[in-house]
Formats: structure tokens, C-alpha cells, sequence
């Protein structure tokens, strides 16, 4: 399962888990990764609109795309921006509030 990118980020948008999926998805190993805002992977363009939906899904626990299948774009490590596919999911506590946000691409 470690080959299937999947990135964990805690309330702050700092990247907590980086699969080696991810590595060889996104061209960034896993030490410069973790600890690293999401930015790392969120093309400039998309990142105003990326933390606006963040934010409000860490507040309200909610979010429009989780569960859903769909495209992301992303930026690699040499900066293109790529459409990779995948799936939103929150992560809460045991009283159903947001914790972070993981994304599992494939």
C-alpha cells in the first residue's frame, strides 16, 4: 500500500504523512515533505481557493468533495502542474470534529 500516494495533513495544512507513493508521484521525498504546508503540492493559481475550502472544512467538518473521486491538480517537484485523480477524506475525533484532511490519489 505504500506505493499509493496518499498525503495526510493535520488542521494547519502542514503535510504529517507522505506515502512513498507520493515520492515517486510528486518527485518529493518523504523528509522534504512532512512538516511542509500543502503548498508544496497546490499549484499558486489554486491555493486562495485550496485554504479558503480547508479552512471551512476544519471549522465546519465538512467538506463539498470528500468521499467524491475526482481531479486535483497538483505541482510536482520540477513545478508542473499535473491533474492527478483522488479521493478526500477528513479526519476527525471521536466527537466527529475535524482533525486534518487526508487525499488518496490512484
Amino acid at each position: 500500500m505504500d506505493d499509493i500516494p496518499i498525503i495526510m495533513a493535520d488542521a494547519t495544512g502542514l503535510i504529517r504523512y507522505w506515502s512513498e507513493g507520493c515520492v515517486q508521484a510528486f518527485g518529493h521525498s518523504q523528509q522534504a515533505a512532512i512538516g511542509q504546508p500543502l503548498d508544496l503540492i497546490v499549484p499558486p493559481p489554486f491555493r486562495r481557493a485550496h485554504w479558503a475550502g480547508f479552512r471551512r472544512a476544519m471549522i465546519s467538518s465538512k467538506a463539498d468533495a470528500e468521499n467524491k473521486p475526482g481531479p486535483f491538480p497538483a505541482m510536482n517537484a520540477k513545478g508542473d502542474v499535473i491533474a492527478v485523480s483522488g479521493t478526500l477524506t477528513l479526519l476527525r475525533r471521536s466527537d466527529g470534529t475535524a482533525m486534518g484532511a487526508m487525499v488518496i490519489f490512484g
